[in-house]
C-alpha cells in the first residue's frame, strides 16, 4: 500500500512538472514564440508580421468612403482580431463614427457606428481636424520617410501639448517598434524614438 501511495505521489509530481514546463515560454503566456519571449518588457507584444502600409491606406480610404464628408482621425491594426483594422472618422460637426475593416482593407465588417459624443468631444475633434494640414495619407508618407520600409500599426490625430500631431506606432524591418510624431500643420517629424 505504501508503494502505491508513493507511486501516485510520484505520478502527480511528474504530471504537474510536465504541465508547468509545457506552459512555460519565458513570458508566462502559453504558445508564445521565441521572439516574444526575448522581450525585456513585460507587456510588450509585437506583431508576427506587421501589415503592409498599403492595407492601412486601403482601409483608411474605405472608412472615409462610408461616411460622407468625413476625415480619418484614427486607424489601428487589431492583431488580437485576425489583423482587422479599427478606424474612426469624424464628420464636419465633430461627430465620430467607428468601423471595423478586414485585414486586407477592402471590406467593412462592422459599422459605421456612431459614438456617444459630448459637445466638448465634438469641439475637440473639430479643432484637431481644423489644425491638421496633413491628411492621413500624407502622414503615412511622412512616417514611412522617418522609418523606411516600416509598417504602421496605429495612426492617430491628436492634440499633444497644444500641437495637433499625427502619432504613429511603426515597426521597422528588424521588428523594432518606433513611436513617430508628425506635426500635423507643418509636416515636420517632431519625434522618432524606439519603444
Amino acid at each position: 500500500m505504501h508503494d502505491l501511495v508513493n507511486g501516485v505521489r510520484f505520478g502527480a509530481v511528474v504530471i504537474l512538472v510536465t504541465l508547468a514546463l509545457a506552459g512555460c515560454s519565458g513570458n508566462g503566456r502559453p504558445d508564445s514564440t521565441s521572439a516574444q519571449s526575448t522581450s525585456p518588457q513585460a507587456g510588450w507584444t509585437r506583431p508576427d508580421a506587421p501589415p503592409d502600409p498599403h492595407t492601412l491606406l486601403r482601409a483608411g480610404a474605405l472608412a472615409v468612403s462610408q461616411v460622407p464628408d468625413s476625415v480619418l482621425i484614427f486607424i489601428e491594426s487589431q492583431t488580437s482580431d485576425a489583423g482587422t483594422w479599427k478606424a474612426r472618422v469624424v464628420t464636419p460637426d465633430g461627430a465620430e463614427q467607428q468601423l471595423k475593416i478586414g485585414s486586407d482593407g477592402v471590406a467593412v465588417l462592422v459599422g459605421p457606428t456612431a459614438t456617444e459624443d459630448s459637445d466638448a468631444d465634438k469641439a475637440k475633434r473639430r479643432a484637431n481636424v481644423d489644425g491638421a494640414h496633413l491628411d492621413y495619407r500624407s502622414a503615412v508618407n511622412k512616417v514611412l520617410g522617418a522609418v523606411p520600409n516600416g509598417s504602421i500599426t496605429e495612426l492617430s490625430l491628436l492634440d499633444m501639448n497644444g500641437t495637433v500631431v499625427w502619432d504613429a506606432d511603426v515597426w521597422d524591418t528588424d521588428l523594432v517598434e518606433h513611436d513617430v510624431t508628425i506635426d500635423a500643420a507643418s509636416g515636420a517629424v517632431t519625434a522618432n524614438r524606439q519603444v
